[in-house]
């Protein structure tokens, strides 16, 4: 009695790559998590210290793009509200 199967390579390399991600995925569940929040946490300090750092600067930069933004959208509505 002789059998022979045809196999898909595509589907072996499919089912493969699933399980290697799934065996992954258990061992390193809880780690990924703990790194992900431990980037998180990284990056919102870093960030809080670069703000209080250079809070003058980005003060400066704020106000001076507000100001832009003043003279480019609320002067001409103030203008034709007077004109009225």
């Amino acid at each position: 009695m002789k059998l022979e199967f045809e196999v898909d390579q595509a589907k072996i390399i499919e089912i493969v790559e699933h399980l290697i991600a799934e065996g992954i995925y258990k061992k390193y569940g809880q780690e990924e998590r703990e790194a992900k929040y431990g980037v998180r946490s990284g990056v919102d300090k870093a960030i809080k210290e670069y703000i209080y750092k250079n809070k003058d600067a980005i003060i400066e930069r704020v106000v001076d793009r507000a100001t832009t933004e003043i003279v480019k959208k609320g002067l001409p509505k103030l203008l034709e509200s007077l004109g009225k």
